[in-house]
This record gives C-alpha cells, sequence and structure tokens, in this order.
C-alpha cells in the first residue's frame, strides 16, 4: 500500500485483526484513484465506527472527487456461542448470538445501533454510498441484528414527512407495550414511560 497507493481502485478488507479508523486515516487519504472500499468483520471496527469510515473516505480526495469512493461495510459482529455443540446436543450455555456487543443484554443497544445509523444515513447519501439496499453489507448487518422493523424503520427515516413519533415508536418495536405502533407509543399509558413521549 504504501509503494502502490495511488494506483489501488479497490481494496477489500477481511477480517483483519488489528485494523482501526486511525490506521485507514493514514492509508485512504494517499489513494487518490481509489474506487471501492470494503471491509468486513473486522473486529476493532464496530458499527459505531461508520461514521468515521464515512469521514475519512472524503478526507483529501482531488478536487471534484471528494464522492468517488463507494464504501461496503460488515461492522464486527460478536457471534455467541452455538446453539448445537458437535452438530447434536443442545448448548447449555448457549443464550443467543451477541451481535453488537460482546454480551447484548441491554435493551439500549438496538436504541443506540439506530441513533448511530440516523446519523450515517444522510453522510452517506450525500456521498453518494448505498448503505441501506438489502445487496450491501450494512443492510445485511443490520437485517441479521437485534433490529425489529428494518425495513418499515429505514423508509421513516429517509422521508422527510414521517411524523418523528412513528420513526420514534419504529426505533422502539422491541417494546411490548407497543411493538412499534405510533398511536400506542405516543400514549400516555406506557408502563416504562409513565411520563408520555414528549420528554
Amino acid at each position: 500500500m504504501s509503494n502502490f497507493a495511488e494506483n489501488m481502485q479497490n481494496l477489500q478488507l477481511h477480517r483483519i485483526s488489528f485494523l482501526t479508523p486511525q490506521l485507514l486515516m493514514l492509508l485512504i487519504p494517499k489513494m487518490v484513484n481509489l474506487k471501492v472500499l470494503g471491509i468486513y468483520s473486522c473486529q476493532l471496527l464496530h458499527v459505531a465506527e461508520i461514521i468515521r469510515l464515512l469521514e475519512i473516505i472524503k478526507t483529501d480526495r482531488p478536487l471534484g472527487c471528494e464522492n468517488q469512493i463507494s464504501l461496503d461495510f460488515y461492522p464486527m459482529w460478536h457471534q455467541g456461542p452455538e446453539f448445537y455443540t458437535n452438530g447434536k446436543e443442545r448448548n447449555p450455555y448457549y443464550t443467543g448470538t451477541y451481535g453488537a456487543t460482546w454480551d447484548n443484554t441491554d435493551m439500549n443497544t438496538p436504541l443506540a445501533v439506530w441513533s448511530i445509523v440516523m446519523r450515517a444515513l444522510p453522510m452517506a447519501r450525500a456521498q453518494n454510498i448505498d448503505l441501506i439496499s438489502k445487496e450491501t453489507a450494512f443492510r445485511q448487518w443490520l437485517d441479521k441484528g437485534l433490529l425489529w422493523n428494518v425495513e418499515k424503520t429505514l423508509q421513516a427515516m429517509l422521508n422527510p414527512n414521517t411524523d418523528p413519533r412513528v420513526i420514534c415508536a419504529l426505533v422502539d418495536s422491541r417494546n411490548p407495550d407497543h411493538h412499534g405502533n405510533w398511536r400506542k407509543w405516543a400514549s400516555d399509558n406506557i408502563g416504562c414511560r409513565p411520563e408520555g413521549w414528549q420528554p
């Protein structure tokens, strides 16, 4: 990469253990002809790094080529214990797939992931990068994870006319009090939110 950075047009990085945004910041700006960057299952690049990656691929681009790089990103996925051991016996340690973090027991993780997605989508659109088509790696990561109603939530986020209450309810679809129904979500009867939706 040091010697031929300016000639590279396509770079695919798979499962590189020590790859960090700082290393990418040293490499990507030097690749002035880079058109496709794929980063898949690198251990130190979790879902929140999508925002850093979108910033890095714009850094020091030649004039008129600020949005020339197409990014395909599959964040780190923490695979939990297998359901079956030896292919037949049920694993007594199986509690589910971890996903975004190494122990996804906190119900706030989906809210955090949606918050990151909501920040990243406008940045990606401004750079002509598709993160949400079903064939993209990032969308496959979202579908595989602990998020509910991914398609409906993404459509609501991308529509500027969507009522914010609809987005909030969809993001919180896992809540059994409303399961994404915004009318129920906006009511004052939700047990986990006695103050109502406005605060």
